[in-house]
């Protein structure tokens, strides 16, 4: 019996996404840069290519090709699907002014953690971390999201993308991420010690929405010479987490009664 094509245009799809996401890891990249990154020839990673340029996602600059513009609306348009999403950056950004740190939100979408919100003290200056997408092992928001989480599930997350390490202090066993998930739970809050970037260290605690299930983590990061102790932050988070999970669930009890 012939097959109806379905698993071939499944195959084509996955393997464009592919490509964009090697784009987007390589931060720009040649036509053999990008092959090497996918693991195809370059005649079936150009055709893949020129596909995605035709329709706007991929641009060429001399012979480097770039993620278009046309994903910016994209991700503009995945960020705003969420009106509560909104209330979290203005907390965000009344944090980082108080602070004079950085101060992010993450969400947890397909086992990594991603940056919709990443606020800066200084206007002119925008966060670096902006949809961004991290591995939640390594990460402060992804450990403090994580801690919400069954076992099973942290289990399927670390089946899907595994423990790479990034830095030497990344956490690479599953014994180990769950001792300190074990940790987070007990003191409240989850640390990333410089594991997904060295000179980076980030405090966090998880949102929790009226259903009791995580809807997402703030944070406050910055280089460990500068921060002051965990304690301190925690004290500067804990405040805000708990009026944000105040708005969010009168924002619930007002969908209930308007539905």
């Amino acid at each position: 019996m012939g097959s109806d094509g379905r698993g071939d245009r499944r195959k084509t799809t996955a393997t464009s996404l592919r490509v964009v996401d090697a784009i987007d890891e390589l931060d720009g990249g040649r036509l053999t840069e990008i092959s090497d990154q996918v693991g195809l020839s370059t005649s079936t990673v150009y055709t893949h290519l020129e596909t995605l340029r035709d329709v706007g996602y991929v641009t060429k600059v001399g012979d480097t090709y770039q993620l278009g513009l046309k994903l910016f609306h994209l991700g503009e348009a995945a960020r705003r699907r969420d009106e509560r999403y909104d209330l979290a950056k203005e907390h965000a950004f009344e944090l980082a002014n108080a602070t004079g740190e950085e101060v992010s939100f993450a969400v947890a979408e397909n086992g990594r953690s991603i940056v919709l919100f990443d606020e800066v003290s200084n206007p002119s200056v925008t966060g670096f971390q902006v949809g961004h997408q991290f591995y939640m092992h390594s990460s402060a928001s992804g450990k403090a999201m994580l801690a919400e989480f069954s076992d099973d599930r942290v289990h399927e997350i670390l089946d899907r993308w595994g423990l790479p390490a990034q830095t030497p202090n990344t956490i690479t066993s599953r014994d180990e991420l769950f001792a300190e998930l074990k940790r987070t739970r007990s003191r409240g809050y989850a640390v990333n010690d410089q594991e997904a970037l060295e000179g980076l260290r980030s405090v966090a605690l998880a949102i929790t929405g009226p259903d009791g299930t995580a809807f997402g983590s703030l944070d406050i990061s910055g280089p460990p010479y500068r921060l002051p102790s965990d304690e301190k932050l925690v004290e500067l988070l804990r405040p805000v987490v708990s009026e944000l999970e105040r708005e969010l669930a009168n924002e619930n009890d007002a969908t209930v009664r308007d539905s």
